[in-house]
């Protein structure tokens, strides 16, 4: 059998061996035959796997995301957060001595650009693909992915279509819009809110996210006030009819599950009837809202408070950003970052014998993997790894206070 991770350096002779083909058991055609369709099955398994770093060589983690763009302020502090993460793992040895270097790309946001970048940095013999963001760039990614079995370990996106199916080559390192929505309704029934409207946008997002709220409404046994759709791409008229249907039996919170842009006109339109319950965003929408203009707002998150002083993770990146020549305020894209390069360090760890790209994926699902407090879990059939959710709210001054 040729082992997918080895290069192919195998001489036809060799080939031949592998394949059990019996040369003197077959004519001079079937050998012929038997020796192309050789050739064709291992060149096909060769160029689905780009070269694996070897031993003394640096250790490559790829990235392609939006550093420039509506997402640019996310995908700058994800890529702040994992280089300092890498950078602290080289500081004390790295990898078995091997230094990791993260290769980085700007996509914009475009799926056409992710496409691009992600098979250079592929064929450049990434071990490993993260940090991407916005959902058109990363469907268009995963196809690569798959086809090179490259394991994608991080990526900043709540779609269920990540997770369910579970995709062998994916480990989602932060809850799903599911899980957000569904934590959103258990909170308002802990503080005493149950007259609740849910505006959803009409694509995988919106579903993924009604379904939530709709299992914990029922599980709560709470009918809701109103549960709508809206298309994703609404005109103005239509998104302001929305928002006086959800509004009409005047709720006392009122759930999106919309993404950014339709989130804030949404927001604005209910303040502008005065229609004011207790509004709920996801993490997705939150993080490119958070402003004065958001002030109030519920801010469901995937990640531990950047300033939370009781997780250790928390508190070693605090440390980090302290000493740095540029000094940061910590925030949930760094943070976010700075798990994913901690979880991807540990994966590594473990493969340090056998570091290819098989290993790290099975690493990545043999146990529980604990990044200070923060911990993730993975099998073959679950690739979720974390419900972590907690709730924020939106300051005057546009921060989130727990």
């Amino acid at each position: 059998m040729i082992i997918p991770d080895r290069p192919f350096s195998y001489r036809f002779s060799h080939i031949l061996i592998l394949t059990g083909i019996d040369m003197r058991a077959v004519t001079r055609i079937n050998i012929l035959q038997q020796l192309a369709l050789a050739v064709l099955l291992a060149i096909g398994t060769t160029s689905a796997q780009s070269a694996e770093p070897s031993a003394g060589r640096k250790i490559l983690i790829g990235m392609t995301a939006p550093l420039t763009g509506s997402m640019g302020t996310y995908g700058a502090g994800l890529e702040q957060g994992l280089r300092l993460g890498f950078a602290h793992l080289n500081a004390n040895g790295g990898i078995g001595g091997r230094a990791v270097e993260l290769l980085v790309k700007d996509d914009a946001g475009d799926p056409v650009r992710a496409t691009s970048n992600a098979q250079e940095l592929a064929n450049a013999g990434i071990l490993a693909l993260t940090g991407m963001h916005g959902m058109p760039a990363i469907e268009a990614v995963l196809p690569i992915a798959e086809r090179m079995y490259l394991p994608v370990i991080g990526v900043a996106s709540g779609a269920e279509s990540l997770r369910e199916p579970p995709r062998q080559n994916v480990f989602n390192l932060r809850a799903g819009i599911r899980d957000e929505t569904s934590a959103m309704v258990l909170h308002l029934d802990t503080i005493g809110l149950t007259e609740i409207a849910v505006l959803a946008q009409d694509d995988a997002l919106g579903r993924a996210g009604l379904e939530g709220v709709q299992f914990e409404l029922m599980r709560l046994a709470i009918r809701p006030q109103a549960l709508l759709t809206m298309r994703s791409e609404s005109s103005p008229a239509e998104l302001t009819q929305a928002v006086k249907a959800a509004c009409r039996n005047r709720p006392q919170a009122l759930v999106l599950a919309l993404n950014a842009s339709n989130a804030l006109p949404v927001i604005r339109a209910a303040r502008r009837i005065g229609c004011a319950p207790q509004i709920y965003v996801t993490s997705e929408a939150g993080a490119q809202l958070a402003g004065p203009e958001l002030a109030g707002v519920v801010v469901a998150q995937v990640l531990p408070h950047p300033s939370a002083g009781t997780i250790p993770l928390v508190t070693e990146l605090q440390r980090r950003l302290s000493a740095a020549p540029a000094s940061a305020r910590p925030t949930y894209p760094l943070l976010e970052g700075y798990v994913y390069a901690q979880l991807i360090s540990e994966g590594l760890r473990r493969c340090t014998s056998d570091l290819v790209r098989r290993c790290l994926i099975s690493a990545m699902e043999s146990r529980v993997i604990d990044a200070g407090g923060y911990r993730v879990q993975f099998s073959p059939k679950d690739r979720r790894g974390s419900r972590f959710v907690e709730m924020t709210i939106v300051t005057k001054d546009g921060h989130f206070r727990r």
